[in-house]
């Protein structure tokens, strides 16, 4: 319900610096963050989520999704918003035993790798990032190979263009020229002068 009402649907942009990226939430990667395996299509496991009749035979642990992981996951999965609306850290190259994300969110008590949005033969789709894993350890800054502190984060609905919602905000930052064309005007005749 949290994924559904905070995330699914809206897109996020980071900002940091001069530099920014996109974050969207599909609800078919909601199941890469709960640390569970499935027979279920991963739209079906979330619509059986969110409407609060998944079966504990719908889902299940094994060597690459221990219970134990699942278990530390549940809190930070509810805490997730918090990623979006609380300033965070931009970790970049964070590195896991398996693949090394170009750039991952934290709070630093749970981290959110995000994978470019590409097809099945790797071509990307369009510019967004999503989530691909949700890590609680507090190993993740040291396992990057840089980290910023997030400046602004924006949101819009998935169906406008321009971003509309002021999340975040560093006072003593202006936000910077490169998004200007990503978000509506009213930001910048607020706060550019």
């Amino acid at each position: 319900a949290i994924y559904s009402q905070n995330l699914a649907g809206k897109v996020f942009l980071y900002v940091y610096g001069n530099e920014f990226f996109e974050v969207s939430f599909p609800v078919d990667h909601f199941l890469h963050l709960t640390g569970v395996e499935t027979r279920l299509s991963a739209k079906d496991f979330y619509k059986n989520a969110k409407r609060a009749i998944l079966t504990n035979n719908q889902f299940y642990f094994d060597t690459r999704h221990p219970y134990a992981n699942a278990k530390k996951k549940l809190p930070c999965l509810k805490r997730l918003p918090e990623l979006t609306n609380d300033t965070v850290c931009i970790l970049k190259d964070m590195r896991t035993l398996t693949i090394v994300y170009k750039l991952s969110v934290t709070n630093l008590e749970f981290t959110l790798g995000l994978t470019e949005n590409t097809d099945d033969k790797g071509n990307k789709i369009n510019d967004f990032f999503l989530p691909m894993s949700l890590r609680v350890e507090d190993s993740s800054v040291e396992k990057s190979n840089d980290g910023e502190v997030v400046d602004f984060i924006f949101s819009r609905d998935a169906s406008v263009s321009r971003y509309e919602t002021l999340l975040v905000k560093d006072e003593s930052k202006n936000i910077p020229n490169c998004i200007k064309h990503l978000i509506k005007e009213n930001f910048y005749d607020d706060s550019n002068g």
